[in-house]
């Protein structure tokens, strides 16, 4: 995971089930497709008003400021990236949390889920030493995720947030998800999209840094985040396929202002303290490194807060689908094919 967060919960279940079942249509060639859960079909949503969208953020806002007010930039985009999930994805069952981190970001999501049985998948020994104190894993396991200490199809769902892009190999780690999920059980994740790089503007002061040493914008944020890959829905389906997954629902999320307002204030705080401090350090150790964990731990809550709504607010009001228009993340929720 990017970054530590401390959570609240929002009220959503209403939310969750009432834009369930909205309808769909056959879209443009020319787009990327979104895909409805059922075989071979491609399809679009329909574009949702941005007042019936911006319902739930500026509630997501208030739960994860406190905490992360050294993190605006990663604030924003969760925020869009919980919206997603809680609007599109039901949970039930056995779950694996696959990169949970400190599962602080999971409490938002799954908190509620009274019937689920969550365990945690984490390979950094500290943060899935919090995961376990936290109260919402029946387990946790400290493990690469191409190496799942589980049995075969032990899962109902296999849920990863933000965390398929920062691996080098993601092939093995796919087939480990592969095994540990049942027949007719899901693969839930959100990405980066394929049209990220293409949403940046590469404006302001560190990209005009990065020319001057002769390497790109993308080049350069892709080196700071970490991120090894921006697959297409196409080929993730592609990727699954072989691993027994059939039906496929794809939801775009983070459009294309957000992602530059995303940009604009990630260059000014992260982008800027990594090229002071960090530039061969990962992203995870140079927040250690910087002690920014301790530093917003000592921040009171309404402060986060009132500076996070400030800074942010005017960036929370944007429709999540509109056509043409592109945008940086992905929802997908790969089912597999129940036994007959």
């Amino acid at each position: 995971m990017l970054a530590r967060m401390t959570l609240g919960v929002p009220d959503v279940a209403a939310s969750r089930t009432s834009h369930a079942d909205r309808p769909f249509r056959t879209f443009r060639a020319n787009r990327a497709a979104d895909y409805f859960p059922m075989p071979g079909m491609a399809v679009k949503p329909e574009a949702v008003s941005s007042s019936v969208l911006s319902a739930e953020r500026p509630d997501i806002l208030e739960r994860i400021a406190p905490g992360n007010l050294f993190q605006p930039a990663t604030v924003l985009w969760r925020v869009y990236e919980i919206e997603a999930v809680l609007r599109h994805v039901s949970f039930s069952g056995r779950i694996l949390d696959l990169g949970c981190g400190d599962g602080t970001l999971s409490s938002v999501i799954f908190r509620g889920e009274g019937s689920s049985t969550l365990i945690g998948l984490e390979v950094d020994p500290a943060d899935a030493e919090i995961a376990r104190r936290s109260g919402i894993y029946a387990a946790v396991h400290c493990a690469p995720g191409d190496s799942i200490p589980e049995p075969d199809q032990a899962f109902d769902i296999v849920f990863s947030n933000s965390v398929l892009e920062h691996i080098p190999r993601i092939e093995p780690v796919l087939g480990e998800v592969g095994r540990v999920v049942r027949a007719g059980g899901r693969f839930v994740f959100t990405v980066p999209s394929e049209e990220f790089h293409s949403c940046l503007s590469g404006k302001g002061p560190l990209p005009f840094l990065w020319r001057m040493r002769g390497q790109s914008v993308e080049e350069s944020i892709d080196r700071r985040l970490q991120h090894h890959r921006y697959w297409s829905p196409d080929e993730w389906i592609r990727a699954l396929r072989p691993l027994g997954f059939s039906t496929f629902a794809v939801h775009r999320y983070l459009p294309e202002p957000v992602v530059r307002a995303w940009e604009t204030i990630s260059n000014l705080t992260g982008g800027l303290a990594f090229e002071l401090f960090g530039r061969n350090t990962q992203t995870r150790g140079l927040q250690r490194r910087l002690s920014l964990g301790k530093l917003d731990s000592h921040t009171p809550p309404g402060m986060s807060r009132a500076i996070l709504r400030t800074l942010l607010a005017k960036h929370l009001s944007q429709p999540t689908e509109v056509d043409g228009q592109r945008s940086g993340g992905l929802l997908i929720t790969a089912t597999k094919q129940s036994m007959t």
